[in-house]
């Protein structure tokens, strides 16, 4: 279909598909109550709930066994936890603080072996977001310099599902090729062609709208040959972006997280990667390589006229696999058609 040649025009045939480490996937900040033992932990529980909201894929993530069982021993997977020292601006007891809480990371994944989720690490996509604003009958594209608060709800609602957004430039090129309407049309095709250049291979296209006693919202996901579609009727701003943000995160988990030490499908591929000088280089790329979720092992095998191979084992789908080793801005993919290759080609990209 149109949209994912545009997709994956970028991905394939110029530059690395765009991508960033998200860091404090296992720290957030919630209230307590108070500082008593039971409301602590009833935060601590809030918070791995949280938590686990954003590195878990699947249905029903908080039915399954293994993470009810984690939720309920929640204390035990806390690392560090800290209190501010002012009362917590949204909570009517003066008692209550927010805290932050950091969970042990190998601690969890442990315990979540026998769960059959699925788990998404830190390297993930950006997605381009193309949002129009709606008030008072007029619409226009957000802009973060003139509209604080929906600023806030989109950097809290991205930091609560673990997303690194991307968004556009907005340059006079781009106000001239795109306007609002291209944003809303039942017909991507002009809001693709401009998305191209900022070669990602996930757009979100959203409406908010302030209404007279809340906002509402409605998305356009445009995503592996697919798009998906959904909205929220009426609620507070931080809660339509939010509904618009976890239906990113639904789609973008389930296709790349992987289960820990789980039955699905494997595979075994050597990457012939060029670009590599010496040994330093050589272990960054192994440390990258052995980052991400979908990867079970990583050996280096040799060099042969200047090109490095590792032999790489992986486990999940192979069109997945091949594009979370070039989402991180590390490995450019060399191949273009790479159906049925047990090769494939990369450079290796400097680093910053």
């Amino acid at each position: 279909m149109l949209y994912r040649a545009l997709l994956l025009s970028g991905l394939l045939l110029c530059a690395p598909v765009f991508a960033a480490e998200v860091r404090g996937l296992y720290e957030t900040e919630v209230i307590a109550n108070s500082p008593s033992n039971e409301d602590k932990n009833a935060a601590f529980k809030d918070a791995l709930t949280v938590v686990l909201g954003r590195i878990l894929a699947g249905d029903n993530v908080l039915q399954d066994r293994a993470v009810q069982a984690t939720l309920a021993n929640a204390p035990r997977f806390v690392k560090q936890h800290q209190y501010s020292l002012t009362e917590a601006s949204l909570a009517a007891d003066n008692e209550a603080r927010n805290m932050r809480v950091l969970f042990d990371e190998q601690a969890l994944l442990e315990a979540l072996k026998t769960s059959k989720l699925k788990v998404w690490g830190d390297i993930r996509p950006e997605t381009l977001l193309w949002l129009v604003v709606e008030e008072n009958g007029r619409r226009s594209f957000y802009k973060a310099d003139s509209m604080p608060e929906l600023s806030v709800a989109l950097s809290k609602g991205a930091k609560q599902k673990g997303l690194p957004l991307l968004y556009p430039l907005s340059d006079l090129d781009e106000q001239r090729q795109l306007s609002v309407n291209d944003v809303l049309s039942a017909y991507p095709q002009n809001l693709l062609n401009v998305s191209e250049r900022y070669g990602v291979v996930s757009i979100l296209a959203g409406r908010v709208v302030k209404m007279q006693q809340c906002w509402k919202g409605d998305w356009a996901f445009y995503f592996d040959d697919r798009v998906e579609q959904w909205s929220k009727s009426c609620g507070t701003l931080n809660e339509v972006i939010a509904t618009g943000l976890s239906g990113v995160y639904t789609q973008l988990a389930g296709y790349y997280a992987a289960k820990p030490d789980g039955v699905e499908s494997a595979g075994v591929v050597v990457l012939k990667i060029a670009g590599i000088n010496g040994v330093n280089d050589i272990s960054r790329v192994t440390q990258y390589l052995q980052s991400l979720s979908m990867v079970k092992s990583v050996s280096w095998m040799d060099s042969q006229a200047g090109i490095n191979h590792y032999k790489v084992s992986y486990q999940g789908n192979r069109h997945a696999f091949e594009e979370s080793v070039g989402i991180g801005r590390v490995l450019n993919p060399q191949d273009v058609d790479t159906t049925g290759l047990s090769e494939l080609r990369y450079r290796l990209l400097n680093s910053r």
